[in-house]
């Protein structure tokens, strides 16, 4: 840039002086805002430390790094702030970066960016992907000490900022934030010549001329998206006849940054209930939900109706699993379930008892009617005694004869029938008789009754 003026003042110099410092001043600034966001080139590839220095890698020449001459000791700000688990992104990063000793020529800063947990680099062949960022001298707090194209440093505290490029988004350690294992390199000698385009020209003067950090942590949260399921069922029970129940399934997508599209809706008693209405499903509105794109923790809910039933005690247990995608392009899962419970319906039993005929010898047929009025269950006779003749199941004492029996069942909705002749004896021709049978029934849901019924007979002489 180039001033002409002409001077008719004597502090008219100065003051062009002064505008002109000001906007050197101005460029400058803007010269160093500029490389604020990175300080120098970067390279990527198979170049980790271990491999510059030297492969394949033996006892002599592998490296220790137990100098400190130059090292990061944390990240300061970062951008973005999250990534996706698996995903590769460009991380621009501020690093506070520590060095100990004047006159530290050719800093090297090499970064693990492929999820491998050793900045060195894997095995004999010190394979892995990683970058190499470097200085660019005169660009703060880069320095030309030596004459050549890779920036030195003097003792001090600095912060340093790199773009990297194809970060791998993992985290080795599990606490939610990415890790970042790298090695940091110099030379102590002024004559080592560097070239900052060449990634070979950054390995340390002797294999403990280094520094490295396996687990080193920067504050970018990583991030995998989980969808939470919750299912309920109105009402909880219903009776063994059977009943419709309402099904309503919640799903929450928990991440913070992740979306989630959801993809499938699956029943494991009713089947598809995201493609329509299957079999014995009404009311679905659960298919209103496929393709829909959940927000970073965004709920939505959808319900079905469908008729349960089963046998008394029984817990009919209904599974829905919901399956999206994430904006990484991952398949993510849900699911939760629902317990209806069944419960008995009993219906009382009812015996009859009709006198059917009575003879001048006072024996009196009787007939004996057990009815299951149950449209579900099955009855077992266990029992029918009569309190005047007892036991009407055996011919004994004043039981003439019987074709009653105990331990058949009476279908639903059914009787069991049978008679007995039971022998009345008074000493008065002329009388009334009332006698109880009582039955013991149990139905096939173990429910135990006892019904009951009572006939009477008279008996009277008459003159001819």
């Amino acid at each position: 840039m180039k001033y002409y003026t002409k001077l008719s003042h004597p502090f008219t110099g100065l003051l062009l002086i002064l505008l002109c410092i000001v906007a050197v001043g101005e460029v400058l600034l803007e010269a160093q805002l500029a490389f604020a966001v990175d300080n120098g080139p970067t390279k990527v590839g198979e170049i980790c430390m271990q491999k510059v220095f030297g492969k394949p890698v033996t006892n002599s020449n592998k490296l220790n790094c137990t100098a400190n001459d130059i090292r990061l000791s944390r990240a300061i700000s970062v951008s973005p702030k999250s990534c996706i688990q698996g995903e590769t992104f460009d991380l621009t990063a501020t690093f506070e970066t520590i060095v100990t000793a004047n006159a530290r020529y050719d800093a090297g800063f090499f970064f693990r960016i492929d999820g491998g947990a050793n900045a060195r680099g894997d095995g004999s062949n010190s394979s892995g992907t990683c970058s190499l960022s470097a200085l660019t001298p005169g660009v703060d707090p880069a320095l030309s000490l030596d004459g050549d194209t890779c920036g030195d440093l003097n003792a001090g505290t600095y912060n340093i900022t790199f773009t990297i490029p194809n970060v791998l988004c993992k985290d080795s350690d599990n606490d939610g934030f990415l890790n970042l294992p790298n090695c940091t390199s110099w030379h102590s000698n002024q004559g080592t010549a560097c070239n900052i385009n060449n990634a070979g020209d950054f390995d340390p003067d002797t294999k403990s001329k280094c520094v490295c950090d396996d687990t080193f942590e920067v504050p970018v949260t990583v991030e995998t998206a989980t969808l939470t399921v919750v299912k309920s069922a109105s009402p909880t029970s219903v009776p063994e006849t059977g009943g419709q129940v309402t099904y309503t399934v919640q799903i929450t997508n928990e991440a913070d940054f992740v979306s989630v599209t959801i993809d499938s809706i699956i029943d494991d008693l009713y089947g598809d209930i995201g493609a329509g209405n299957p079999a014995g499903v009404t009311d679905n509105i659960c298919p209103d939900l496929i393709g829909d794109v959940l927000a970073p923790n965004g709920s939505v809910t959808c319900s079905f109706k469908a008729s349960v039933s089963g046998d008394n005690g029984q817990t009919v247990t209904d599974t829905v699993d919901v399956c999206g995608t994430d904006s990484a392009n991952h398949d993510i899962c849900g699911h939760d379930d629902a317990d209806v419970d069944i419960t008995d319906v009993s219906e009382t039993p009812t015996l009859t008892k009709t006198a059917q005929s009575a003879t001048c010898a006072v024996d009196a047929t009787y007939q004996v009617v057990v009815s299951n009025h149950s449209a579900i269950d099955t009855l077992t006779v266990n029992s029918l005694a009569d309190d005047k003749f007892g036991d009407i199941t055996s011919v004994h004492g004043n039981v003439i004869s019987t074709d009653c029996a105990t331990g058949g069942t009476i279908a639903k909705s059914s009787n069991y029938t049978c008679s007995f002749v039971g022998r009345i004896t008074n000493s008065s021709c002329n009388f009334t008789h009332t006698d109880t049978v009582t039955g013991t029934v149990t139905d096939d849901d173990n429910v135990q009754s006892s019904p009951s019924d009572t006939a009477t007979v008279t008996v009277t002489t008459s003159v001819q």
